[in-house]
C-alpha cells in the first residue's frame, strides 16, 4: 500500500471545509510520536502483571507488540519468560534508544524477534497469544487504517488469545487544541507547531473503542481503573468487518501526490484549491458509516449469518443513538436464564427521541431483537419482544429485520398498545439513519423515529 512504504503521510486539506478554495499541506511523520522514556510505565507494568504470569491461565507464551517504538517494553516483557516479536518502522532502527533496547532485547537469543513495519511483517504467517497495542492507533491519521491494522491483527491471534489497549487518556494540550478547533486534520488534530513535520492525535473514548473492536473480531474482557486507557480484548469467532477492508479498496481512496513537497515551514503551505488536489485522512467512502451499510447490503439473509447480522445491526444501532443508548450488552438472560435477550441498552438520553419516549412511556431499559430472516417476521417474533417488556426493563422495544410488510407489522405492534411500544426497523430504514448520521442531521434522525412512533399511536 502507498501509504505504508514508509512512516510519512502528505495531506493537502481545505482550510475551510464549508469553502474550500485553499488547501494547507500537513506533512505527518507517525515515528515522531515515540517518546523517549526508557522503561514501560507504570501502569503497563501493573497490566501486564495481572496477564502474563503462567497462574493467570491464560496460556499467553509468545506476545506480539505492534508499534514497539523504541523497543522499551520488550526487555521486560522478555525478563517474564515469553518469546516477543516486536514490529515498527525500518526508521525508528536509527534512534540511539533503539539500539539500546535493541541490544538487550538481542541477548535473549530465539525468545526475541524483530520484524519491520510493513513488510516482511504483513506476508509473516505466524501467530500470537497476544497483541500489545500501547499507544499506537491514536497517532495513525487514516482512520480506515487502524481498522485495516485490527483485521490484520486478529490474523496474527490464535483463536480466543488476547489484545491490550493502552494508551493515555486525553488531556493537557491534545484536549485543548481539539476544544479550541485548531489543527484539525480528518476525526483528529495534528500536533507540533514549531515542527516542519507534524504528528497526529486522535483520542478514541471507551465505547467508540469497544465498537470498533467488536466490528473486528474482539470482546472486552477487562478494563482496568488506571490513569490510562487501558482493556483486555479476546478473540472471538465472530468478525463483522474484516472481509470489506483490503488493501486494493484502500489504495483506491487514498491517492498519493508527489507534488506535495517536504515542508520548509513550521506553518503549514497552503495552495489555491484548482480541483482535484485534495489528499484527505479520511475519504467519505471509507467512513464507518457506509461501512456499515455496504456490510448490510451485502449480508446474505438466514440462519448462518444470523449472528453476525445480531452484531452487525446492534452496533449500527449503538452508533445511530450515540449519546442516547449507551452500555449495550448482547444475549442478555432474562428469567432465571430460560430466556434470552438479543439486545439491551441503557437509555442515557438527556434531549431528542428517547429523552421524549422515556416522558411517555417508562424505557429505561430499551430492549431490541434482530432477526436475519428471508421472510418477513410474523406474529411470533412480535409476541416474543412484547413478553420482554415489563415495569423493570422498560415498555418499550424494537424488532430489527431485515424487511417487513409495514401495514402488517404496523397492525401487530398496535395489539400490544397502550401496555407497551413496540416499532421495527428494517434494512433500508438503519441505511437511512446512517446516511442521517453520516451528514451530521441529528434532527433527521430524531424525526424519523418520531414518525415511527406516532404511526404506532395515531
Amino acid at each position: 500500500m502507498p501509504l505504508w512504504e514508509n512512516s510519512v503521510y502528505r495531506f493537502r486539506v481545505p482550510v475551510d471545509n464549508d469553502d474550500p478554495v485553499e488547501l494547507k499541506e500537513v506533512i505527518i511523520d507517525v515515528t515522531g510520536s515515540a517518546p523517549n522514556f526508557k522503561k514501560p510505565s507504570e501502569n503497563l507494568k501493573f497490566v501486564l502483571e495481572d496477564i502474563l504470569p503462567t497462574e493467570k491461565g491464560l496460556g499467553i507464551d509468545s506476545v506480539l507488540e505492534f508499534g514497539a517504538a523504541k523497543l522499551k517494553n520488550i526487555p521486560y516483557i522478555l525478563e517474564k519468560g515469553k518469546k516477543v516479536c516486536a514490529v515498527e518502522f525500518e526508521s525508528l532502527l536509527e534512534n540511539d534508544l533503539t539500539q539500546e533496547n535493541l541490544a538487550k532485547c538481542r541477548e535473549w537469543g530465539a525468545d526475541f524477534q524483530e520484524l519491520i513495519y510493513p513488510s516482511p511483517f504483513l506476508e509473516d504467517t505466524r501467530q500470537f497469544d497476544f497483541v500489545l497495542l500501547a499507544n499506537v492507533l491514536p497517532v495513525m491519521p487514516v482512520p480506515a487504517e487502524r481498522l485495516y491494522v485490527l483485521k490484520i491483527l486478529y490474523n496474527k491471534l490464535r483463536a480466543s488469545k488476547y489484545l491490550l489497549w493502552i494508551t493515555q487518556k486525553e488531556g493537557g494540550m491534545y484536549k485543548k487544541v481539539r476544544e479550541e478547533g485548531r489543527n484539525e486534520l480528518g476525526d483528529g488534530t495534528w500536533i507540533g507547531r514549531r515542527r516542519y513535520v507534524k504528528t497526529f492525535y486522535r483520542y478514541h473514548p471507551p465505547d467508540e473503542l469497544d465498537e470498533m473492536m467488536a466490528l473486528f473480531g474482539f470482546e472486552l474482557q477487562k478494563k482496568y481503573p488506571l490513569s490510562d486507557d487501558a482493556r483486555l480484548y479476546k478473540k472471538i469467532t465472530y468478525t463483522i468487518m474484516n472481509d470489506l477492508l483490503t488493501p486494493g479498496l484502500m489504495n483506491r481512496y487514498f491517492p498519493v501526490d508527489n507534488s506535495i513537497e517536504d515542508p520548509t515551514s513550521a506553518t503549514p503551505k497552503v495552495i489555491k484549491n484548482d480541483g482535484g488536489r485534495i489528499v484527505e485522512p479520511n475519504p467519505i467512502d471509507l467512513a464507518l458509516e457506509n461501512l456499515y451499510i455496504r456490510k448490510l447490503t451485502e449480508l446474505e439473509s438466514g440462519a448462518q449469518n444470523a449472528e453476525v447480522y445480531h452484531r452487525l445491526t446492534a452496533n449500527a444501532i449503538a452508533r445511530i443513538f450515540k449519546g442516547s443508548l449507551g452500555n449495550m450488552k448482547l444475549k442478555v438472560p432474562i428469567g432465571d436464564g430460560t430466556k434470552i435477550v438479543d439486545t439491551v441498552y441503557t437509555n442515557k438520553a438527556t434531549e431528542g427521541f428517547f429523552y421524549t419516549l422515556q416522558r411517555q412511556k417508562p424505557a429505561p431499559f430499551p430492549i431490541f431483537e434482530m432477526k436475519n430472516y428471508t421472510e418477513d417476521p410474523e406474529n411470533n417474533e412480535f409476541d416474543q419482544l412484547n413478553g420482554r417488556l415489563n415495569d423493570q426493563r422498560g415498555h418499550f422495544g424494537v424488532l430489527v429485520c431485515r424487511k417487513v410488510d409495514e401495514a402488517a407489522a404496523y397492525r401487530r405492534c398496535k395489539t400490544f398498545l397502550p401496555d407497551n411500544y413496540i416499532l421495527f426497523l428494517t434494512d433500508d430504514e438503519l441505511i437511512g439513519l446512517l446516511k442521517c448520521l453520516l451528514n451530521k442531521d441529528e434532527q433527521g434522525i430524531n424525526d424519523f423515529m418520531d414518525d415511527k412512533l406516532r404511526k404506532l399511536l395515531f
